[in-house]
């Protein structure tokens, strides 16, 4: 249910078979923050492969404007953050008109490797909006963590660069903010808890 950008880039990684059997680490993800409550639209796992998502409770699944994506990757657990982010620049081009990245930029968080990265895509193939997404990648012990922040926006010549006439300033500004909002959500409020973290947060117990 998420986009089908994101689909066409993930659907092979997701079909794969999972790991088993590793050492317990839980992603978190806090609360969005909006003035309207978020709410999960999708819960699937398979073993310790699993897919999540999350959209403001006032928009319905099947013609979203905003939505929040978590996804593992037991079977990328080795891949680099950055590596999985640019594979992911390489196969974007047959899925938009227009194309423009922002990223990878690498670090390290809580004692593990984390790459954050935005893709802009100007006029989606079968669709009428823009898609941008705004990306997060952890790499676990266990699993490839895959976090995306995604906006559709009216249709552009330029991938990221959406135009709004005078009448639409109050639509632009909500944007901006919005994506000023995900960027700080992404890397204030999504961690990763395990045996290899250093985040103070996760000195409690973790859930089962």
């Amino acid at each position: 249910m998420r986009s089908k950008l994101f689909v066409v880039l993930t659907l092979s990684l997701f079909l794969q078979t999972a790991v088993a059997g590793e050492a317990k680490e839980k992603l978190i993800l806090e609360p969005y923050p909006s003035d309207t409550p978020w709410q999960e639209v999708t819960n699937n796992s398979k073993g310790d492969q699993w897919l999540r998502e999350q959209i403001p409770s006032d928009q319905k699944i099947e013609a979203y404007k905003d939505i929040l994506t978590a996804q593992s990757f037991p079977q990328q657990k080795a891949t680099e953050p950055s590596a999985f982010l640019k594979g992911m620049f390489s196969r974007v081009g047959g899925a938009c008109d227009h194309v423009r990245v922002n990223g990878p930029k690498e670090q390290q968080e809580g004692g593990y490797a984390i790459a954050y990265a935005q893709i802009y895509c100007g006029k989606q193939k079968g669709a009428d909006f823009d898609v941008n997404m705004f990306f997060k990648v952890i790499r676990g012990t266990n699993a490839l963590y895959v976090i995306q922040r995604e906006f559709r926006v009216p249709p552009s010549e330029v991938g990221g660069v959406t135009s709004f006439t005078k009448d639409q300033m109050e639509q632009m500004m909500s944007l901006m903010k919005g994506q000023s909002v995900a960027n700080s959500y992404l890397v204030s409020s999504v961690y990763l808890c395990g045996e290899k973290s250093t985040d103070k947060r996760c000195e409690t117990p973790l859930a089962h």
